[in-house]
């Protein structure tokens, strides 16, 4: 092998990192992006169902059906925000505080907020998500906001 076969080898060595890696983080940027359309759809949810009790209230009329299903709507995206954040965590290599809920660096003892010692085993009902998975959900969530507008 020559040293021009050599170099080109490193090169394309290189180039396939350097892709991996930007895929990388693309996919964290997407799932980034569906957590602040999430967090803006609830911040929206929450407002409507101020809104709705507050006429309630003012005007005495029965509006606990309109009330359920924001409730209800707000449960979804809590739980899709939570997946969500979950995954981001997961391919950033942090792992959850089990005491307070804080993202916390991979390999910590103690939590950074709660100081609760870390260890890492999950509880048993915990999912694990792969990168595909990840994606495909931050994609599909991104759809529908897209077709709610």
């Amino acid at each position: 092998m020559s040293i021009i076969d050599d170099v080109l080898l490193n090169a394309k060595s290189a180039a396939d990192s350097v892709g991996k890696k930007a895929g990388k983080v693309i996919d964290r940027s997407k799932l980034r992006l569906a957590a602040l359309d999430i967090r803006s759809e609830l911040s929206r949810k929450y407002r409507m169902l101020g809104k709705v009790c507050y006429e309630a209230d003012r005007t005495g009329k029965d509006y606990s059906k309109g009330i359920k299903q924001l409730e209800d709507n707000i449960s979804e995206l809590i739980e899709q925000l939570e997946r969500i954040n979950e995954l981001l965590a997961s391919s950033e290599k942090k792992i959850k505080c089990y005491g307070c809920g804080t993202y916390n660096v991979k390999g910590a003892v103690f939590c950074s907020k709660c100081g609760v010692r870390l260890s890492e085993a999950k509880p048993q009902d915990e999912d694990e998500y792969s990168q595909e998975e990840l994606l495909d959900f931050a994609e599909e969530i991104m759809e529908e906001d897209d077709d709610n507008v």
